[in-house]
């Protein structure tokens, strides 16, 4: 989803987009911070945005790579 809007989101945006409870969501948002693959910054409202980091980036092309090869010849 933040690859795909390529700008940093507000976090009740990304939870609702993703149709998860906002506890799940925020357990795998501490996950990705700790990881370092999303940041948190401020905007002029003062409200919290996430965006992805480069490592963020770099792991979901990494990723998505991976998908493409080990479903490689599959029909679904």
């Amino acid at each position: 989803i933040m690859y795909r809007n390529s700008s940093s989101m507000k976090k009740t945006n990304i939870q609702m987009l993703l149709g998860v409870n906002y506890p799940r969501f925020v357990e795998y948002l501490e996950w990705l911070l700790k990881r370092g693959l999303v940041a948190v910054s401020l905007d002029e409202e003062k409200a919290e945005r996430i965006m992805l980091t480069p490592k963020g980036i770099d792991s979901y092309h990494r990723f998505v790579d991976w998908i493409k090869e080990t479903l490689e010849g599959v029909k679904i």
